[in-house]
């Protein structure tokens, strides 16, 4: 089941494509006949009936045929039916009480424990063949009504999807769906009903820069006006449920007696606001290691800071609990931010007060800034939030007076990456390079990351990967940083070459390392944050004035997308190449991602042709 992404009826943080597996003929090897989801609310209780027809085509097929129900523990599921079928929908086998299996849903990094999963295996033994089951799910306390999807899975066809919402008339409520879909509503006896249908659903293939998947496939959503998940809350603003959060969090960021001690003792005399929170934080994340547990699949009250000060572990609601209480117990307010992290997030939808949000950070306003901590990543420094959380709508939580607010969006110096390459190259191939980089942004994030969790041959793995050249070997590399929170790592590295050239006739070929292979699409596209890169690189060749050393023309390409240029300067035995690449932020429509795509293609042309040819004189 893991090679194939499934998309339960709340909608994962993360949605993942993989290969289009097709069979022969263009057939696939397997297909969602019909997904039908009926979900009413009855006496505050939510109970949703799924039933699935999918045809299996061939024996790669069969994983589909591994069904997994998700549920919670406070969840009422039945299992309606479960049977294997013939292409007439005749049954040829059901499904034993004792082949459905109960287990938790969790995995050995993660400490909230009443997740589980109820599974069973339908396969059949003649090809093509067709299951189909269905089950009912009654949950009391719920954010949301539905987060609906047309499909089970991303790489599976789906000919039939349909969604029926049944609402009591005094029931309201904020709908979210996708104009793709048929929809029709009508009353009965005691309700509302709401249908959506789509037929004929195909795959869809995110493209290079695309938006997350979740933006590009029809949705609906719904959410309660009022709702009952712990305290009682309402979407009818984001103040309405930033208070309801504050309610769940209330009376959770106390310390006890030991860790106050602890606290009074690292801040000692100093008075500085900044210097406070700094020390707070290093200690934080020196003495605390984060266990993932999603807010989607991990419910959204935060274990208490005293449970953090015990285990020294935590999710990044408790951690961000934990380092608030550090702070209150200082004299410093802070304040529980809940956003949508990663580096290609699916962006909030302001309009909807709900719960749309995967990720807590801290925000800490002082005098004309605010300070921001990311909570779950003690390799980063203070006051840095990064690829992962910049540039987005986030709910500080603040009682009656929560609102939302935008994190600071990265510029190009601030993620700039400058590589110094040297060359010492014989006339047989064979030499060494010493590279010099110097990163922000995602590489500096990335490489942070390696160096406090990978052991030594991991991270020496981690920087070949990252290495566009060939026929070396690495020596040895080491890192730099002024301190720990300063958002610049430098690496550098020592290589031996082998075979630089490739002779043809009286000519060596020296190819110039690529800057990166992009890969170019025709859809919608999205540049989060933008690119900044400069290569500087040195050849120094002792003996190329026994030859004619002949350089590609300059590059310089200029467009709305972003800008690229090289130029080569030869000076007697060293050649020099200075290599500039900037891609800006923006978003792109279908019309308008052409311009972006073609000026990657231009930057990939160019990439082609950097070659240095030596002629023998």
């Amino acid at each position: 089941m893991a090679a194939h992404q499934k998309l339960p009826g709340q909608i994962v943080v993360f949605l993942f494509l993989l290969v289009w597996p097709f069979l022969a003929f263009g057939q696939y090897e397997n297909e969602v006949l019909e997904y039908r989801t009926k979900i009413t609310i009855e006496n505050r209780k939510r109970i949703e009936e799924v039933t699935c027809l999918i045809q299996i085509n061939r024996p790669s097929g069969d994983w589909i045929a591994e069904i997994e129900i998700p549920f919670q523990e406070d969840n009422k599921v039945e299992i309606l039916e479960a049977s294997v079928l013939n292409l007439k929908n005749e049954v040829v086998r059901e499904l034993k009480k004792k082949e459905i299996k109960t287990r938790s849903n969790i995995s050995r990094e993660s400490f909230f424990e009443d997740h589980y999963v109820k599974s069973f295996f339908l396969g059949g033994n003649a090809y093509p063949y067709r299951i189909r089951y269905s089950y009912k799910v009654e949950v009391d306390n719920f954010l949301d009504v539905t987060r609906w999807l047309p499909i089970l899975f991303t790489d599976v066809p789906v000919r039939k999807a349909s969604l029926e919402l049944n609402l009591p008339f005094d029931y309201k409520v904020n709908i979210r769906a996708s104009d793709k879909l048929k929809y029709a509503a009508k009353r009965e006896v005691g309700y509302q009903v709401h249908r959506w249908e789509m037929d004929g659903l195909e795959p869809v293939r995110p493209e290079p820069f695309s938006p997350p998947l979740q933006e590009l496939l029809p949705t609906v959503t719904v959410v309660p006006e009022s709702f009952r998940y712990g305290p009682e809350g309402s979407t009818a603003s984001w103040a309405s449920f930033g208070h309801w959060q504050a309610q769940m969090n209330e009376g959770l960021d106390e310390l006890p007696p030991s860790e106050k001690a602890v606290v009074d003792q690292l801040i000692a005399g100093e008075t500085d606001k900044r210097e406070v929170i700094k020390i707070l934080y290093h200690y934080m994340q020196d003495h605390t290691r984060y266990i993932n547990v999603t807010i989607d699949e991990g419910g959204l009250k935060p274990y208490p800071a005293s449970y953090v000060c015990e285990k020294k572990y935590g999710d990044c609601k408790a951690l961000t609990i934990y380092m608030k209480a550090l702070l209150k117990y200082a004299g410093i307010p802070a304040y529980y931010t809940i956003i949508h992290a990663g580096d290609n997030p699916v962006r909030i939808d302001t309009s909807l007060p709900a719960q749309q949000f995967n990720h807590v950070i801290l925000s800490i306003p002082l005098e004309g800034d605010t300070v921001w901590l990311e909570n779950t990543a003690g390799h980063l420094p203070y006051n840095y939030l990064g690829t992962f959380t910049q540039n987005r709508y986030a709910l500080l939580v603040n009682g009656t007076v929560s609102k939302l607010v935008k994190t600071p969006a990265l510029q190009a110096e601030d993620v700039e990456e400058n590589n110094f390459y040297t060359f010492k190259l014989e006339p047989d191939g064979k030499g060494e390079v010493t590279i010099v980089k110097k990163m922000e942004g995602e590489l500096f994030e990335s490489f942070r990351y390696f160096q406090r969790h990978l052991q030594e041959e991991q991270l020496g793995q981690e920087i070949k990967d990252r290495l566009a050249l060939r026929n070396y070997r690495l020596l040895n590399w080491h890192f730099n940083q002024k301190n720990r929170d300063d958002t610049q790592l430098e690496l550098t590295l020592n290589l031996a070459l082998e075979e630089q050239f490739r002779n043809i006739g009286g000519m060596k070929i020296l190819k110039i390392p690529p800057i990166r292979e992009f890969k170019t699409g025709k859809a919608a596209a999205r540049v989060n944050y933008p690119v900044n890169r400069s290569d500087s690189i040195v050849y120094q060749l002792p003996f190329a004035r026994q030859y004619k050393v002949e350089v590609p023309q300059d590059v310089f390409i200029e467009t709305a997308a972003g800008s690229f240029s090289v130029s080569y300067s030869l000076q007697k035995e060293q050649l020099l190449v200075v290599r500039k690449f900037q891609l800006y932020r923006g978003d792109y429509s279908v019309e308008e991602s052409a311009s972006l795509h073609s000026f990657l293609d231009q930057v990939n042309q160019s990439s082609g042709k950097s070659v240095i040819v030596l002629n023998a004189l």
